[in-house]
């Protein structure tokens, strides 16, 4: 920074310049005030000399001597002129400088007043003695010694000879100015420093507070103006401090909750900049910028120029997005205006409508098609249409078939209906694992061998006693082997392996060898109402509700399930029970 800048240099400077100004003044007034002090007291002298010579010649009977007495006592510095008459104003002198005075004396009619008036005259006369010019002093004074009109005593002295005076009262008066301005000079500047300091804290604090330092406080020495000031300041620097950690809590809770929220939401300016967004929104933005037929400047463009709420659907990929903008008067502090735009995920709620619409029409379909077949061939046996009792057997068979598959859609139906209603209870108890494998082994084994299909159930670990609700896993197991057996094909594998070699858990791995499930089902084959590509089952289609039951089960053990596929390789379901 230029020092010249700086409030102690100028306020400094200024005090010097008004106690030099005032000290030039004073010195001037002084200087010519002795000046004229010194003429006007040597004017007086020589008054007063005029007159006591005068009262010597009127008391004296010897004039001439008395004249030599007065010359010996004035003369040097000073020169006495005596005119007894118009004669002497005539007469010439020796002395050069006395042969001058009287012809200043003869020509100057300011002393004709001396002889005509009786008034004594006192002039400064400029003359010029053996080619030098000299300044003068010189007194005409009246006198009565000589009993003549036109008598007078005249007394004249050079100015230079109280020039030396002048000159040492001239000096002394300019040490003196000297000495007061520096004494001045070095008093101004701790005065400066001692009124600038409470300013140059008070910037320094207001610097390191623009930086961001907001606990900065200014000491305060005194309680005038700059006290005040002081005061100010840290009051000031206290409520900034305040209201920023207010704005900053404020705005700390505003991104939390938006960051909190299920829905994506993004505010856009009028020059089309993002100035908030939280992760769901930029989520679904980076999903947008993978596709050029998807674009959202219509909807944002249609926002700003009716200025109102827009609703428009997007399906990006697999997903299916409903997405609210809103038209905001001022969005920023600069008053612009904006949108603001609500991103919400409708896919789950869209696949669970069409697993809705499927669930109803193929529970439509399964309670259709056995109903309509226990209808049909009891109408044939009461009717007569069959008699013959092998054809009445195979007729009653099918009944008794459909009545089981209708039993087990109504059951399926009734345990997720008490799933959402209650939950899923559980009793953990210690089973015999080998007792648990043969009663599966039995379960399956005629539907196996009917299918064309190979069963093995292995317990691979050493302990034979585990924990667990037994009925529930025996839910689970029969739910993943009849989905094994409906989507493999003859000659296939269906393994099931029982583990219990971690520390922590107890495995179980059902694996097969069919036909597999595509990679865009995995993530969703645990969805209630969700079933995979009909065509790709054998016989009887499920409901799309076994899985969902199977991880519901799962998870109240407090365990995991988890699946892995390949088309046309098979699929494996790996589930962890915790010890």
């Amino acid at each position: 920074m230029n020092r010249l800048n700086s409030v102690v240099v100028k306020l400094w400077l200024s005090i010097i310049l008004i106690v030099t100004t005032v000290l030039l003044l004073l010195s001037g007034f002084l200087i010519t005030f002795m000046q004229s002090y010194n003429t006007s007291n040597t004017g007086e002298d020589l008054y007063k000399n005029a007159a006591k010579i005068e009262r010597l010649l009127l008391n004296s009977h010897e004039k001439n001597s008395v004249i030599d007495y007065a010359r010996e006592l004035i003369e040097d510095p000073a020169g006495l002129i005596i005119i007894r008459n118009k004669h002497d104003l005539n007469a010439h002198s020796d002395d050069p400088l006395k042969e001058v005075m009287i012809e200043e004396i003869r020509r100057n009619h300011a002393f004709d007043k001396v002889f005509k008036d009786d008034t004594h005259v006192l002039k400064e006369i400029n003359l010029t003695v053996n080619g030098d010019k000299h300044r003068y002093i010189l007194l005409g004074y009246p006198s009565q010694a000589f009993n003549n009109n036109n008598s007078g005593i005249f007394i004249f002295q050079d100015v230079n000879s109280i020039k030396e005076t002048q000159k040492v009262i001239t000096l002394s008066i300019l040490i003196a100015a000297i000495i007061l301005l520096i004494v001045s000079t070095v008093f101004a500047f701790f005065l400066s420093n001692r009124i600038t300091k409470p300013l140059i804290q008070l910037k320094q604090a207001a610097f390191k507070v623009a930086k961001g330092q907001y606990n900065e406080k200014v000491p305060v020495y005194s309680r005038d103006e700059i006290g005040e000031l002081g005061l100010a300041f840290n009051k000031m620097s206290k409520d900034i401090r305040k209201n920023i950690d207010d704005v900053n809590s404020k705005n700390n809770i505003q991104e939390k909750l938006i960051n909190s929220m299920i829905d994506g939401v993004v505010g856009i300016n009028a020059n089309n900049e993002v100035i908030l967004s939280n992760s769901k929104a930029d989520t679904f933005l980076n999903e947008v910028k993978e596709y050029d037929n998807i674009t959202l400047s219509h909807q944002r463009n249609a926002t700003f120029k009716e200025k109102n709420t827009k609703f428009y659907e997007y399906e990006v990929g697999h997903k299916y997005y409903v997405v609210i903008s809103t038209y905001i008067d001022s969005i920023q502090n600069d008053g612009s205006s904006g949108i603001v735009v609500i991103i919400r995920d409708m896919t789950e709620e869209h696949h669970m409508d069409q697993m809705k619409k499927d669930f109803i029409a193929s529970v439509s379909h399964e309670l259709r098609t056995p109903i309509s077949m226990l209808q049909g061939y009891t109408e044939a046996i009461v009717d007569g249409v069959v008699t013959e009792k092998k054809d009445v057997d195979d007729f009653l068979y099918i009944v008794l078939d459909e009545s089981k598959r209708l039993s087990r859609l109504v059951n399926e139906l009734l345990e997720v209906a008490k799933m959402d209603a209650e939950g899923i209870k559980v009793t953990i108890a210690q089973f015999d694992l080998d007792a648990f494998i043969k009663k599966i082994e039995t379960k399956f084994k005629t539907q196996t061998i009917e299918n064309g299909l190979h069963l093995s159930i292995v317990n691979s670990g050493k302990s034979n006693n585990w924990n667990g609700d037994i009925d529930r896993i025996e839910q689970v197991l029969t739910n993943l082997i009849d989905n094994a057996i409906r989507y493999t094909h003859k000659d296939d594998q269906i393994e099931v392996i029982f583990d219990d070699s971690h520390t922590t858990y107890n495995s179980i791995i059902v694996r097969d060898t069919g036909v597999g499930i595509a990679k865009e089902h995995l993530e969703q084959i645990f969805n209630r109402f969700y079933k995979v590509d009909q065509s790709r089952t054998r016989g009887k289609n499920g409901t799309g509700l076994g899985l969902f039951i199977v991880q519901k089960i799962i998870d109240s053990h407090e365990g995991t399930i988890s699946v892995n596929s390949v088309v046309g390789e098979g699929t494996t379901f790996f589930i962890t029970l915790p010890k």
